[in-house]
């Protein structure tokens, strides 16, 4: 089973694929959380990445493909994947396509998570994060940056890409390069159109009851 979700930033892909890696035990495959290892690694194309993505701008497409080649090619998707933030233009589509084809393979479904700007920029700009573990904060808790992590012995920070100026920037990306692949997949006839709000459960329940059909 081989998965793509398609959203905004903040629209909760990064959520529904956590509670489909439990359910099915197929891994997710996060260009964010790749681009993030290479930026932790301190390699000159980490420092490189890093100020790509505080600017809310897009990596190379060639840069991130290979990222996602050399992931879906490994015996931990040998029994498929989740997509999560790639392709995010139709050039990295057509090319996904190439690849998938090479390795015989292709996308089972394509989920489409529809949710109003304003929401996406309150998530995304509320959002704090531990600097040792993957616990998740939120400002609207009473959180704030610089708190001690309240599960870890860590502290909250925000990342670069989650301040306001620069989620506007990256919704108006988002439209801009993103939006076109949605016909792409529209008419192979595999997109499934959801619309996300405040219940992740009611959302993953769309979700399981498409691909247990």
């Amino acid at each position: 089973m081989n998965i793509l979700f398609l959203g905004a930033p903040g629209c909760g892909k990064g959520t529904q694929s956590k509670i489909l890696i439990e359910r099915y035990g197929i891994p997710q495959i996060s260009t964010g959380d790749l681009l993030r290892e290479e930026m932790g690694s301190k390699s000159d194309l980490g420092a490189k990445i890093k100020d790509i993505m505080a600017k809310g701008e897009f990596v190379d497409d060639e840069l991130v493909l290979s990222l996602v080649s050399k992931k879906i090619e490994s015996e931990e998707c040998k029994k498929g994947f989740i997509l999560d933030g790639f392709p995010r233009n139709l050039t990295q589509a057509k090319s996904l396509d190439v690849l998938l084809s090479r390795i015989s393979k292709s996308i089972d479904y394509v989920m489409l998570i529809d949710v109003p700007d304003e929401v996406l920029i309150e998530r995304c700009t509320g959002r704090l994060l531990c600097d040792t573990c993957d616990y998740i904060g939120n400002k609207d808790r009473g959180e704030n940056v610089g708190d001690p992590c309240p599960v870890a012995e860590g502290t909250l920070y925000q990342r670069d890409d989650d301040k306001e100026d620069t989620v506007r920037n990256r919704l108006k990306v988002f439209k801009e390069q993103t939006s076109p692949i949605i016909d792409f997949y529209q008419d192979k006839g595999i997109l499934q159109r959801l619309v996300g709000g405040n219940d992740p459960k009611l959302l993953s329940n769309k979700i399981i009851e498409i691909l247990d059909k």
